[in-house]
């Protein structure tokens, strides 16, 4: 296996007829290993210069409508019609094989397919719009009545009696309605509160003859639950009741469940 390393003589007598300090060569950096990222800053004029040529060079061919891959081509005529190139591309060429010649003639008709074939779904979907325009065409035609009702023979006689019948119901509302012209605004402001003339309800039968109280008592009681207040005597009166009617509950119990 030859060594990857030529000798040390060797190597010294090379750098013995080379030399020392010696200026670096033309070649030298582009020989030498360096990173990539530093490559591109160094030869980025380069690259520059040789994108900006060929920019150019595609311009001058589009222009002159030289360029093969450019597509704004000539378009190929349906009919068939143009320069020699479609009928030479339908002959077999020399030594050509019958796949590479199927290929071919697929790839050159392969514009004319897709241009049919758009066409073709055009004009179906032009006839479908259409269909279906008819149809809801006639729809309409068929749902619009034979008869129009007569507006104008209707009067307003006969719409009066109907509206008497139902008179609506006059209920009593908890708030006065003023019958003013002046509309109704939310910052209006009154001048009065409004007036509760209506007392509310009073129970049926008082919480004093219930509990079996004075007249006077009872009177006291009714007037403080109706303020919503109770005193330390009513509080302790409501209690002695309470225990009495739970005791006497219990007595009625007793003697139902007793022994019989």
């Amino acid at each position: 296996m030859p060594h990857k390393r030529a000798k040390r003589s060797v190597r010294e007598r090379n750098k013995s007829e080379t030399g020392a300090d010696l200026a670096p060569a033309k070649d030298a950096l582009s020989n030498e290993d360096i990173p990539k990222s530093a490559a591109r800053v160094i030869f980025a004029s380069k690259v520059q210069k040789e994108f900006r040529e060929s920019k150019k060079r595609r311009n001058d061919d589009a222009q002159v409508g030289n360029n093969p891959g450019q597509r704004e081509k000539k378009k190929r005529k349906v009919d068939g019609e143009g320069d020699g190139d479609t009928s030479s591309a339908m002959r077999i060429l020399p030594g050509e094989s019958l796949a590479h010649f199927n290929r071919r003639v697929e790839n050159s008709m392969r514009g004319l397919v897709r241009t049919a074939v758009q066409s073709a779904s055009a004009v179906t979907r032009k006839v479908k719009k259409a269909e279906a325009e008819a149809a809801e065409e006639s729809k309409a035609k068929d749902s619009k009545p034979k008869h129009k009702p007569k507006s104008k023979s209707v009067s307003q006689d006969d719409i009066l009696p109907e509206q008497s019948t139902n008179p609506k119901r006059e209920r009593p509302t908890d708030f006065q309605s003023l019958q003013t012209s002046a509309p109704r605004r939310l910052n209006d402001i009154v001048q009065a509160p409004p007036e509760l003339k209506k007392l509310p309800r009073k129970p049926k039968i008082a919480l004093g003859q219930s509990m079996g109280t004075s007249s006077t008592e009872s009177g006291s009681i009714k007037k403080s639950l109706r303020d919503g207040v109770l005193s330390m005597a009513q509080k302790v009166m409501l209690d002695e009741e309470r225990e009495r009617v739970i005791k006497a509950y219990r007595e009625m119990k007793k003697r139902n469940t007793g022994p019989g």
